[in-house]
C-alpha cells in the first residue's frame, strides 16, 4: 500500500508570508537607507541630524520586528497540527 504524505500547505504558506515580510522589511530599509542618505548629504542645513536619527531608528524597529515575526513563523512550522496527532 502507498502512504502520500499530505501537501505541506502550511509550510508553503509561512515561507510565503516570511518572503512577504522580508519585501515589505526590505522596502522600509530602502526607504531608512534613503533618510540617512540626504541627512548625510544635507550636514550644513540645520536639523540634518533629523533625518539621521528617524534613518537610524527606521532600520532598528525594521531588523528587530522583521527577526520576531520570522522567529514566530519558524516556530508555527515546527509545531505539530491536532490533526496530524490523530
Amino acid at each position: 500500500m502507498i502512504h502520500d504524505e499530505p501537501f505541506p500547505f502550511k509550510h508553503i504558506s509561512l515561507w510565503f508570508l516570511i518572503v512577504f515580510a522580508g519585501l515589505i522589511a526590505a522596502f522600509f530599509l530602502f526607504i531608512a537607507i534613503i533618510s540617512i542618505w540626504v541627512s548625510l548629504t544635507h550636514l550644513h542645513q540645520d536639523g540634518f541630524w533629523m533625518p539621521l536619527l528617524v534613518g537610524i531608528i527606521g532600520m532598528v524597529a525594521t531588523f528587530w520586528l522583521f527577526i520576531v515575526f520570522a522567529k514566530f513563523l519558524l516556530r508555527r512550522m515546527k509545531e505539530k497540527d491536532v490533526i496530524n496527532n490523530i
